[in-house]
């Protein structure tokens, strides 16, 4: 069986009826009415996986060595390929042969005959105006219950025929009137002679949907030869959360505005009726014709789980490209185009395109042909030949516009969440969609160190889960701590950490889950993260945590603040949590050794962003002013020796400093220069522009320097104890403790 991921179940399920049926063929005469071990059996798998069953099938036949047949059902639920089929219609006075159809069990059914099979005649009635009208026939020998076709033949030689229950008469007429039925019943039966064959009939419910199909299909099958195993294909269809049958709609209204109601939306309702009846009926059908069914079962294996998973996403997106590909190509050719890159061109996976989608991208692409070439001469069997190049301009503004409607909509969709109660629709307005963050991690200077261990530790579990599926190690981290003086870019870190993973962000603090009602506090707490679980991936950020989830030993703390606390970590890290779940806590601190032990022990990663470094110092300037306009004098070392001491945020607040000088300058000159009009009773000159503001020069950025100072001292109580808490708790730290001196 397959080397890719399949169940044991599965495999059990395919290999037992097709080991009786291509192995044993003797034993066939006690199998016949064991279900189980039927000849005929139905592969029934997820949406999508079509070519993962088809892939089994291969897999199946190489482990017996048979031989496989692989026949599409839309072939045998059209009928044979008859003049119906063809350019031109049937015309008066051809001579013709009932050959019958799927139709002609019709006739049985209602205890009416139709002509014998092989009878000839001629037509006489062709309607030719109408194709899908049936056609008169007088044929040469009288037919019981046949009429004169008002009055143009004899009495009881005409007939009524549908068109592909006819053929030409002629040489060879019995080959063109087999119909797939018989082609593909008189092939198994040869070939089954030199070997055990396997049959797969894909998509199955095409056929038995149509009853004279399914009547035609099952007198086949019935009397197939032994030592042929026929399976049927059958994809199950993504049920839908709301249905309109039994839904509680009409039950919000009123007796009299239901009633109303009820009758405008009865034809809607009647037709969503009659498809339920045409889809149990097809079900029936598909069960009778198939005794014993195997439903595809997921591995249970998380790693095979995993690969299974990916490569039935795969397989759907192959299939969405096909369908897109057919549909484009069923478009140019309605509208007489065509091109010959269309296989190549439209590659678009990652939806199905609607039928505007279509008329939008060949509309783009003829408009671009029209711009860029000639046209030819319109005439009967002219093509306009698309290009390749004119096709891709067409995908490339239709995908650009669907992109552009997606980030539109990304709030909205944030809405339409299912919240079950008050505390998670509350919240939800909180909930921050990556694309509305707006800082990267290019837009944070320096702490390069700090970047990579995030995207270690939090973008690639929430991007790549399938990687962390194989076994008890590899679990995503539920809780990540950014401690260090204020201004270092803690905040910026967890901005750019929800919009590079793509995760949602919920920015939560006192205010918003604090309530003056007792117990509502804990709600709006199991609420965060249960939210949190739907919208995932998600990022629950905590700043200044220790504000929330400080020590709780103090002795002057509420209880309802203890409790808000328990409940914090008892839904972040308890006994109901999921170990997978794509949820992070990310907190952060100026103060991490005012933290509980039990949050410490809730964030195993504990990262110092420090004061930067003169290179850093560097890195962080050059970032900031990377959008400037700077005079050549502009030395950044300088700048970064200059600023011994100072954060990311002071650093900021310098080059903005910086920057006001020149504006400040231009208004003085401006101010001058309008005095001196006045004085002179000129008339006043117009104000400046911002391309009229000079280069940032080096003497601005030093004017600024001793305007704004370092915020912090690298030799305060509190970053020295930000130092201490480091080495005994935080990522890289020595874990030593310093000994008391014997000079206290």
């Amino acid at each position: 069986m397959p080397s890719h991921p399949c169940s044991e179940n599965t495999k059990s399920s395919l290999l037992t009826p097709a080991h009786v049926n291509l192995c044993c063929k003797e034993a066939m005469e006690w199998t016949k009415k064991i279900s189980f071990i039927s000849q005929r059996v139905l592969l029934s798998g997820p949406a999508g996986s079509e070519i993962y069953q088809e892939t089994l099938m291969k897999a199946l036949t190489k482990h017996f060595d048979a031989r496989l047949l692989v026949v599409d059902s839309s072939l045998l639920s059209s009928g044979q390929s008859s003049k119906s089929k063809e350019s031109e219609p049937y015309k008066r006075g051809d001579r013709v042969r009932y050959i019958g159809s799927l139709q002609s069990t019709r006739f049985i059914l209602e205890g009416q005959r139709a002509p014998d099979y092989g009878s000839q005649g001629e037509v006489r009635l062709p309607f030719e105006e109408n194709g899908s009208s049936k056609i008169g026939v007088s044929f040469d020998k009288p037919i019981p219950g046949g009429i004169d076709l008002g009055g143009n033949c004899e009495v009881d030689h005409g007939f009524f025929c549908s068109v592909d229950s006819l053929c030409l008469d002629g040489p060879g007429w019995e080959d063109r009137a087999k119909h797939p039925f018989d082609v593909i019943f008189e092939f198994v039966s040869e070939e089954s002679a030199h070997g055990p064959l396997i049959l797969f009939l894909k998509d199955v419910e095409k056929v038995c949907g149509n009853t004279y199909s399914y009547h035609g299909l099952k007198s086949k099958l019935e009397i197939f030869p032994a030592g042929v195993f026929v399976i049927g294909s059958q994809t199950q269809a993504d049920s839908r959360k709301d249905k309109l049958n039994g839904s509680p709609f009409l039950s919000k209204f009123p007796y009299g505005q239901a009633a109303i109601l009820d009758l405008a939306f009865q034809d809607s309702f009647g037709r969503v009726n009659d498809k339920t009846k045409e889809a149990a009926k097809t079900a029936k059908h598909v069960t009778k014709l198939f005794p014993s069914k195997v439903t595809i079962q997921p591995p249970q294996d998380d790693l095979e789980l995993s690969k299974w998973k990916q490569l039935l996403d795969r397989d759907i997106e192959i299939l969405k490209v096909k369908a897109n590909i057919s549909k484009v190509q069923s478009f140019l050719t309605r509208n007489g185009l065509e091109c010959a890159d269309v296989e190549t061109t439209v590659c678009v996976k990652d939806r199905t395109l609607t039928n505007e989608c279509v008329d939008k991208i060949v509309g783009y692409a003829l408009s671009h042909q029209v711009m860029n070439s000639t046209v030819p001469t319109p005439g009967k069997d002219v093509l306009l030949a698309l290009s390749g190049e004119s096709l891709q301009h067409g995908v490339d503004l239709s995908e650009s516009m669907q992109n552009d409607h997606k980030k539109k909509s990304t709030k909205k969709s944030l809405k339409d969440v299912a919240t079950e109660n008050e505390f998670e629709k509350r919240l939800l307005s909180d909930v921050i969609p990556p694309d509305e963050i707006g800082v990267s991690f290019d837009d944070i200077g320096a702490l390069e160190n700090v970047k990579e261990t995030l995207k270690e530790l939090v973008m690639l579990p929430l991007q790549r889960p399938e990687l962390f599926s194989k076994g008890q190690l590899m679990k995503p981290c539920k809780g990540i701590l950014l401690f260090g003086p204020p201004g270092t870019g803690k905040t910026m870190l967890a901005k750019a950490v929800a919009t590079e993973a793509g995760a949602n962000f919920i920015n939560i603090s006192m205010s918003s889950i604090g309530s003056k009602w007792f117990g509502e506090g804990e709600k709006y707490v199991k609420a965060v993260f249960s939210l949190a679980s739907k919208i995932a991936p998600s990022v629950i950020f905590v700043d200044e945590v220790d504000g929330m989830l400080g020590r709780r030993e103090n002795p002057g703390e509420h209880e309802a603040m203890r409790k808000m606390k328990n409940e914090f970590m008892v839904n972040w890290d308890g006994l109901r949590t999921k170990d997978k779940e794509r949820v992070l806590v990310l907190a952060a601190t100026n103060r991490p050794f005012d933290l509980d032990e039990a949050v410490i022990r809730r964030l195993p990663r504990r990262l110092m962003v420090n004061l930067p470094d003169a290179t850093n110092r560097k890195i962080i300037i050059s970032v900031i002013l990377a959008k400037e306009d700077l005079a050549e004098d502009v030395d950044l070392e300088a700048v970064a020796s200059l600023t011994e001491g100072y954060s990311g945020s002071d650093l900021k607040n310098l080059c903005i400093t910086a920057a006001h000088r020149p504006i400040r300058e231009l208004l003085e000159k401006e101010k001058k220069e309008r005095s001196l009009a006045e004085a002179e009773n000129k008339s006043l000159p117009p104000k400046y522009s911002s391309s009229d503001v000079r280069p940032l020069n080096m003497s601005d950025l030093k004017q600024a320097h001793e305007q704004v100072c370092a915020s912090i001292s690298s030799d305060s109580t509190n970053m020295n104890e930000l130092v201490q808490w480091n080495e005994l708790y935080g990522e890289g730290g020595s874990r030593k403790k310093t000994p008391l001196s014997y000079f206290m």
